[in-house]
């Protein structure tokens, strides 16, 4: 273990000093050879060593400077295509400064404004016959008439492993390979904007366990319900939607499933459109939902941690999911409140409630403590007052358990020092035996007198944690969320 630890660290090191002589050589125009700071005697050292040594301290570089490397000596013409990792972002500047960018323009061909000739040229001439992982991020400067399927057919020809394609061009989505739908070896896909999801038959994805689809198209409603159903493995898969994808009835059934992302906020109102989870090994679940349609979740899984953001109408079984969960992160709306009434919290550990003026959260919350036996941390963030509705607080007749024997951290974010706002704080405090902390960060938008007026209020009610400390966001930088 520590030999690998100090490889890493002496790799990175090296590929530092290489980048260093890099940039000694384009000061140096090329006149003279640049020395490596540890040469002894003038032997470069560094250039001595085993070509697949090289290669493992070229992938600590970015890849501009990993194909840059071929300007050393002879002894590196070919060492960097070998690298089996590549990066390709989006070049946004309008012309490359500096003399290592000009020698790229005349190996490459000049570009001012995308990186798809550079990525085209290199790629045909790396020779790994393994790519590891190939990374494109490509944005309207591209062209419309390039290629960029073959890049893709180029990393699955060569038993791709990790695969990251963002096409953001002005463009219609284009299709991917076939061949794609058929890798063997490819492990986590990442597919982003103008992508046609269209899955041929037979597909078979065997080693993906990481798939992330997000703001692509479909071909047809069960493009993805067929993409799904060809990864026997996948364990973490990451969705995003958006208004022209073609899909309304969303089906997720992955029986591997253990981590679920899915967003919709920018999917519009779609009040017909239905959200299917039947995953019945998933332990973690991401959802931010605002289109108004259904969600339904089959099985019972039983989550470890959510996070539920949804203006939709979860079902009955989507709610007794949430009973074993241990880190919850909820957006309090009307179809939320349900989850603090009627679920038993029993092994909830980490509470972060998010608050909007869209309804009167205090009975809710109060609830969610009740139910909520052996809670420790409570995280509240109110993210908008703008309308300003009223609150009503009527003291619970019981102290919830979480308060009087479990609760070590309470913060709140943007508290705006309303009177109910108050006494939620004051109850709290003089209820929590166990507080350890207290932070509060005071609504932005108050002016600092303001904000001086209510730190002394909250500074002056009585805490029956003695040992307790209360903190505000300007005494130790920023809330820790």
């Amino acid at each position: 273990m520590w030999r690998e630890l100090l490889l890493v660290a002496w790799s990175v090191q090296v590929a530092y000093e290489v980048s260093k002589l890099l940039e000694q050589r384009s000061r140096r125009l090329m006149k003279k050879r640049a020395k490596i700071c540890w040469d002894v005697g003038g032997e470069d050292r560094i250039s001595a060593l085993p070509d697949d040594l090289l290669v493992h301290i070229l992938m600590f570089l970015p890849t501009k400077k990993v194909v840059a490397t071929m300007i050393l000596s002879k002894r590196w013409r070919f060492i960097w295509t070998m690298v089996p990792q590549l990066f390709y972002k989006e070049i946004n500047h309008v012309t490359r400064k500096g003399f290592l960018g000009g020698l790229l323009d005349r190996l490459f061909g000049k570009q001012k404004r995308s990186v798809w000739r550079f990525l085209d040229e290199s790629l045909q001439a790396h020779k790994a016959p393994i790519l590891e992982k190939l990374v494109i991020e490509l944005g309207p400067q591209c062209p419309i008439d390039v290629d960029v399927g073959k890049w893709i057919a180029n990393a699955v020809e060569r038993r791709v492993r990790v695969l990251s394609f963002e096409l953001m061009w002005s463009a219609m989505p284009i299709r991917l390979p076939k061949s794609v739908y058929t890798c063997h070896t490819l492990y986590h896909l990442y597919l982003f904007d103008k992508i046609l999801v269209d899955v041929p038959s037979p597909a078979c994805l065997p080693s993906l366990q990481y798939l992330s689809i997000y703001s692509v198209v479909y071909k047809d409603e069960d493009s993805h319900v067929r993409l799904l159903s060809s990864c026997p493995n996948l364990k973490v898969l990451v969705v995003g939607r958006h208004h022209q994808d073609n899909v309304t009835n969303f089906i997720i059934k992955v029986p591997t499933l253990e981590c679920l992302f899915y967003d919709s906020v920018e999917l519009g109102a779609l009040p017909n459109g239905s959200l299917v989870i039947d995953s019945p090994r998933i332990k973690r679940i991401f959802i931010r939902d605002y289109s108004g349609g259904s969600c339904s979740i089959e099985n019972e899984p039983r989550f470890d941690k959510a996070l539920i953001y949804v203006c939709c109408y979860p079902d009955n079984k989507f709610m007794r999911s949430l009973s074993s969960i241990i880190c919850l992160e909820l957006l309090l709306e009307v179809p939320t409140v349900a989850c603090c009434n009627s679920i038993n919290f029993s092994r909830l550990l980490e509470c972060r409630i998010i608050l909007q003026d869209v309804l009167d959260w205090l009975e809710p919350l109060m609830l969610l403590l009740q139910n909520s036996s052996i809670l420790k941390v409570l995280l509240i963030h109110k993210v908008t007052d703008k309308h300003l509705l009223p609150l009503s607080w009527n003291q619970p007749s019981s102290v919830p358990g979480c308060l009087s024997s479990h609760l070590e951290i309470f913060e709140w974010k943007e508290y705006g020092g309303r009177s109910e706002e108050k006494e939620v704080v004051r109850y709290i405090f003089a209820n929590s035996k166990c507080l350890k902390r207290a932070g509060i960060a005071m609504k932005s938008t108050r002016n600092p007198k303001d904000k001086k007026k209510m730190m002394v209020e909250l500074e002056s009610m009585s805490r029956v944690s003695t040992s307790s400390q209360l903190l505000f966001s300007t005494q130790f930088g920023r809330m820790d969320y």
